[in-house]
C-alpha cells in the first residue's frame, strides 16, 4: 500500500501553529491515557493536570475506479488541544487484531505527521469477479491518533473501508467494555450501543445490528478472548448463524436471561444499507465480557449532600436499619437543604426519586413529602428544601428508583440543636505541635521548630508579667502579652486521645460563641487518626458530618487559619496523581474540591486550591481595595480599611524578635525560619453575586476579596492567594488563611490578629495592648475599649493538654 502526505490549506496550517488547535474524537475512539507534568499557571507550567487532545476524522471518499484491483481513500482530519497545541499526529494501517491488540496497541507501526490530511491506497488481494474492478469482500482499516505538546495522545480514532463503502462502525456505551476487566453487573440489566454509518444515506445511522451473546462458562468460546475476530470471519463465514439482526432504530437491549454467577460475552456488529459489516470484534469498544455478581442488591446507590454531609451508601438496597442512618447535626429554627443524587449499578441507569420528612415511609400515601406522605416522583436527582427544624430528632427519607424496577432508600437522621450564638470567640486549638516532655531534671529542651504546643499557648493567651515556666534564657523571664490579649475568648483543645477525634467538636459546644478561629497547622493536617489525628480532618472525611458547615449554616463566623486548614478539609479527596511536582493540587475538575466541603460551601474556593512549601512572605494584595456595602447575608455588611492590614508580613530575625527564653541562644535555627506550607487558590476563583437579590441576572459584584499573595516559586512575576475572605450572601462571612499567623515577626502577625477580630469582626479589645480596633461590620468607626479583659476559659481538660 502506498501512504501519501497531502497538501493542507493555509488556514488548516494556521489551525496547526495556533496556541490551542482543535481536537475531537468521535464515538469511534478507544480510551486514552492521561498525562500530566509540570506547574504553574500555562500549558507547560501548570498546576491543572493535562487534558488530552481530541480528534475527528472530516472525511474519507473513497476512489474505486482510477486504478485496478485497489482503492484510493482522502483521508483528512481536524484537531484539538484544550490547554495547550498539537504536536504532531500518528497513524497507523491495518493493525494487530489479536490477543496483542487488547494491550494498546502495541505491536502497531506508527507513521508520524505533522499534515492534517493523507491519502492511503489500498490494494486488494483478489479481483471482484461480481464489481467492476475491486473487490468488496475485503476490507482495511485506519487508525489516528493526535500527540499534544506535552506527549499525551488523544484517543485513537478507528475506520475501516471496503472497495465501494465505509464500514459502519459501533461502540458500546454502558456499561463500558475493557479487554482487561469484566464488568460486573445485575441480572437483568440493559446493554446500550451507538451506531455510525459515515457514508450513509440520507444520514449516517445504520442500517440495523447483528447482536450475539456467548456463554464463556464453555470452553469452546474462550478462544474468542484471544482473538475477537475470529468471532467475526466465524459470523461472516456461516451466514451470520446464531446471530440476531436488530432493527436500525434498536440501540438497546435488556438482557433479563442472564444466570448469576456465570460469565458471558455480548457482540454488537452494525450493519449499512450496502450489507456492509463492521469488521471487527474490539474487547475495548464493541465487545462486553461481563459476568452477574449482583443477584441480590438491585437499587442504586443513593449520594446525599448539603453544606454539613457528603455521604455515598457502599450500595443499594432498601432498609430501615438504623445502622443505615446518616447522622446529621444541624442548627435548629434554620432552613435547611439536601441534595442527593444516584449511582446505578453497571446496566441499569437511576430514573426517578422522592423524599419525606418525620412519616412512615411504608405508607404510600401520595403527598407533598413534608405532611408526613412521600413526595411526587420527580428526577433521581433531587432536592429537599426543609423549613427550620424544631429542636431534636428528625429522619428525612429518599427513596430512588432504576429503569428495571431496582429501589434504594436512605435515610438521613438529623439531630437539631439549639444555637445561642451567646459569646463572642472561641478559639479552637486544632494544632499537633511539639508537646513538652518531661524527666528527672524538669522540662526537657525542644527539638523541633518553634512553637511547641505551651509556646503556641503563651504566644496568643498568656496575659503577661508572668514568669515563663521552662524558661532557659533567661531563667524566670517574664511572659509577654498573648496576640489575643484583651479580646473576651475561650478556647477548645482537640487533642484528647478521643476514638473518634470530631468527638473533641460538637456544634452544641460551639454553637454558644459568635466567632471562632480555628488553627490548624501543616504537620496535624498530614495526621490520619489516632494518636495525632485532628478534629477537623476527622469531621471531613466522606461520609461525615461537617460541625464546621454545620456552624456556618447556623450564622456563626470562622476564621481558619495554621497552613493546614484547608487540606485538613480536603484530605480524603485528594487524588494523588492529580498533585503536581510542585505540590498538592485538588482541582473542582478532579472531584476534590466541591459542594459539600466548607472550603468550596463556605470559603467559596472553588476551583483549585495548592499546598506547597515556600520561602515567599506574604504580602497584601493590590485587589484589597474594599470599598464596598450593603453586602453579607443581611446586606448590611461593609468593607474593612484594607490599610490596616501590615503591607508585608516579615519572617521574625533578630532585628525584629529575640529568641524566647523558652529556647536556648544556641536554637536560633528552629526559630528564625525563612519558609513555611501555604495553602494557595492554584486557579483563577472569581466569585460575583447579584448586586440586588431579587433580580439574579443584574449586575454583579465581587464577594471574595484576596487579602495577601504570595509569589509562586518557581515562577518570578506570578502570584497566588493566600489569604481570602468572603463577603457574600450564601452564608456569613467567612476568613481563610492558608499559612500559620505565628510564622511572622510578632509585630506584623499582631497587626494580622487586630485586623481580623477588630476590623472585620468589630471584636473590642481592652487593656495594655488596645491601641486601637475598630467596631461595626466591618466599617470604619470610633475605636473603643473593653472596660476589663475577659479572664481566658479552657473548655477542654486541662490535663490533657500538652
Amino acid at each position: 500500500m502506498l501512504l501519501k502526505p497531502r497538501s493542507v490549506s493555509s488556514a488548516a496550517r494556521s489551525s496547526r501553529r495556533s496556541q490551542r488547535p482543535a481536537v475531537v474524537l468521535s464515538a469511534i475512539a478507544l480510551l486514552s491515557l492521561a498525562w500530566w507534568s509540570g506547574s504553574g499557571c500555562d500549558k507547560k507550567h501548570s498546576f491543572v493536570p493535562n487534558q488530552a487532545p481530541t480528534l475527528t476524522l472530516t472525511n474519507g471518499p473513497i476512489d474505486t475506479v482510477t486504478t485496478p484491483q485497489s482503492w484510493v481513500i482522502n483521508m483528512a482530519w481536524i484537531a484539538n488541544d484544550p490547554d495547550g497545541s498539537i504536536d504532531h499526529f500518528e497513524y497507523a494501517i491495518d493493525p494487530p487484531t489479536s490477543h496483542a491488540a487488547r494491550f494498546a496497541l502495541q505491536e502497531t507501526t506508527w507513521v508520524s505527521t505533522t499534515e492534517h490530511a493523507v491519502v492511503v491506497r489500498f490494494r486488494a488481494s483478489q479481483r471482484d469477479t461480481v464489481g467492476p474492478g475491486n473487490t468488496a469482500s475485503e476490507f482495511h482499516t485506519f487508525v489516528l491518533r493526535a500527540i499534544d505538546n506535552r506527549g499525551a495522545p488523544s484517543a485513537v480514532l478507528s475506520r475501516s473501508f471496503y472497495a465501494r463503502t465505509v464500514a459502519p462502525d459501533v461502540v458500546i456505551l454502558r456499561p463500558l467494555p475493557s479487554a482487561l476487566l469484566q464488568a460486573q453487573v445485575p441480572s437483568p440489566f440493559r446493554l446500550e450501543w451507538a451506531g455510525n454509518d459515515p457514508d450513509g444515506d440520507p444520514d449516517t445511522r445504520p442500517a440495523g445490528y447483528r447482536f450475539l451473546l456467548l456463554d464463556m462458562v464453555n470452553p469452546d468460546n474462550l478462544r474468542f478472548l484471544f482473538d475477537p475476530d475470529s468471532l467475526f470471519k466465524l459470523g461472516a463465514g456461516t451466514g451470520w448463524e446464531g446471530w440476531r439482526l436488530l432493527s436500525a432504530d434498536t440501540t438497546s437491549l435488556a438482557l433479563t436471561d442472564v444466570v448469576p454467577n456465570k460469565t458471558y460475552l455480548a457482540v454488537v456488529l452494525a450493519v449499512d444499507a450496502a450489507g456492509a459489516t463492521t469488521p471487527y470484534v474490539n474487547l475495548n469498544r464493541n465487545a462486553l465480557q461481563f459476568s452477574v455478581v449482583f443477584p441480590d442488591v438491585a437499587g442504586p446507590r443513593i449520594h446525599v449532600f448539603s453544606p454539613l454531609i457528603d455521604f455515598t451508601y457502599d450500595t443499594g438496597g432498601y432498609s430501615l436499619d438504623p445502622l443505615r442512618h446518616i447522622p446529621v447535626e444541624a442548627p435548629a429554627l434554620q432552613p435547611l437543604e439536601f441534595h442527593w443524587d444516584g449511582r446505578a449499578l453497571p446496566g441499569r441507569v437511576a430514573v426517578s426519586s422522592r423524599w419525606l420528612i418525620d412519616g412512615d415511609p411504608t405508607d404510600d400515601a401520595p403527598g407533598t413529602g413534608f405532611d408526613g406522605h412521600w413526595s411526587p416522583l420527580g428526577p433521581a436527582a433531587g432536592t429537599a428544601s426543609l423549613p427550620g427544624l424544631s429542636a431534636g430528632e428528625h429522619l428525612l427519607y429518599i427513596e430512588m428508583r432504576d429503569d428495571l424496577g431496582g429501589v434504594s432508600l436512605a435515610i438521613v437522621q438529623i439531630t437539631a440543636v439549639s444555637i445561642p450564638l451567646e459569646r463572642e470567640l472561641l478559639v479552637i486549638d486544632d494544632t499537633r505541635l511539639e508537646a513538652d516532655r518531661f524527666s528527672a531534671g524538669g522540662l526537657q529542651v525542644y527539638t523541633r521548630p518553634w512553637p511547641s504546643a505551651s509556646e503556641l499557648d503563651t504566644l496568643l493567651y498568656a496575659r503577661g508579667g508572668v514568669p515563663w515556666n521552662g524558661a532557659r534564657n533567661p531563667a524566670g523571664a517574664l511572659s509577654s502579652p498573648g496576640l489575643l490579649a484583651g479580646y473576651a475568648f475561650d478556647t477548645l483543645g482537640t487533642r484528647r486521645g478521643l476514638e473518634d477525634p470530631a468527638q473533641a467538636v460538637t456544634l452544641a459546644g460551639i454553637g454558644r460563641y459568635r466567632h471562632v478561629l480555628w488553627l490548624v497547622d501543616p504537620a496535624a493536617a498530614a495526621f490520619d487518626g489516632l494518636p495525632n489525628g485532628t478534629a477537623l480532618r476527622a469531621m471531613s472525611a466522606p461520609g461525615r458530618a461537617s460541625t464546621l458547615a454545620a456552624y456556618v449554616e447556623a450564622g456563626g463566623r470562622v476564621w481558619l487559619a495554621g497552613g493546614g486548614g484547608a487540606f485538613a478539609s480536603l484530605a480524603a479527596y485528594n487524588r494523588r496523581s492529580n498533585d503536581t511536582p510542585a505540590g498538592i493540587l485538588l482541582t473542582f475538575d478532579a472531584g476534590e474540591l466541591g459542594p459539600g466541603r466548607p472550603i468550596y460551601d463556605d470559603a467559596h474556593i472553588r476551583t483549585a486550591l495548592g499546598v506547597t512549601p515556600l520561602s515567599a512572605a506574604p504580602f497584601r494584595s493590590s485587589a484589597a481595595r474594599g470599598g464596598w456595602s450593603g453586602q453579607g447575608p443581611d446586606g448590611s455588611l461593609s468593607a474593612p480599611d484594607y490599610t490596616r492590614l501590615p503591607a508585608v508580613l516579615r519572617y521574625r530575625s533578630a532585628a525584629t524578635d529575640p529568641i524566647p527564653a523558652t529556647r536556648l541562644a544556641s536554637q536560633g535555627s528552629l526559630f528564625y525560619i525563612g519558609n513555611t506550607q501555604f495553602e494557595y487558590v492554584a486557579a483563577p476563583n472569581e466569585v460575583t453575586e447579584p448586586v440586588d437579590p431579587a433580580f439574579p441576572d443584574g449586575e454583579r459584584r465581587s464577594t471574595l476579596d484576596t487579602l495577601y499573595e504570595v509569589d509562586r516559586t518557581p515562577e518570578p512575576g506570578t502570584s497566588a492567594a493566600v489569604m481570602t475572605y468572603y463577603h457574600g450572601r450564601d452564608n456569613v462571612p467567612f476568613v481563610f488563611t492558608g499559612f500559620a499567623p505565628w510564622m511572622w515577626a510578632r509585630a506584623d502577625a499582631q497587626g494580622l490578629v487586630d485586623f481580623v477580630l477588630g476590623d472585620i469582626w468589630g471584636l473590642p479589645k481592652s487593656g495594655p495592648q488596645a491601641a486601637s480596633v475598630r467596631t461595626g461590620s466591618g466599617a470604619a468607626g470610633v475605636r473603643r475599649s473593653a472596660p476589663r479583659v475577659t479572664a481566658v476559659r479552657r473548655l477542654d481538660p486541662p490535663g490533657m493538654r500538652p
